[in-house]
């Protein structure tokens, strides 16, 4: 299954502490992450994202259960955000990496 959302990177926070990139996901509000720059941004928001769908069996949802995604241009962008795509397969993802969360 094929899975995108996208992701909000709020940068107001950047220069005044370690992690100062904070990220939410509008369509899977239990999903947030912090990270120090765009690139650790993509990789925390992956993982963010995949772990909050993955139920405490290591099953991802049925596709009906899951919100539709907001297109971007009914994301509403502050000053200091940006949005990213975040996408994958669920076929792609190694399960054992949900483990330890489980």
């Amino acid at each position: 299954m094929h899975i995108a959302y996208y992701a909000v990177f709020n940068y107001d926070e950047q220069d005044k502490i370690e992690y100062g990139i904070s990220i939410l996901f509008p369509d899977i509000p239990v999903a947030n992450s912090c990270a120090r720059n765009d690139a650790e941004g993509l990789e925390m928001a992956l993982e963010v994202l995949q772990l909050a769908l993955v139920d405490d069996h290591l099953n991802w949802p049925h596709p009906d259960s899951l919100p539709a995604p907001t297109p971007l241009e009914k994301i509403q962008l502050q000053k200091n955000e940006k949005a990213f795509l975040i996408e994958f397969d669920t076929e792609d993802v190694d399960m054992n990496q949900f483990e330890i969360f489980v």
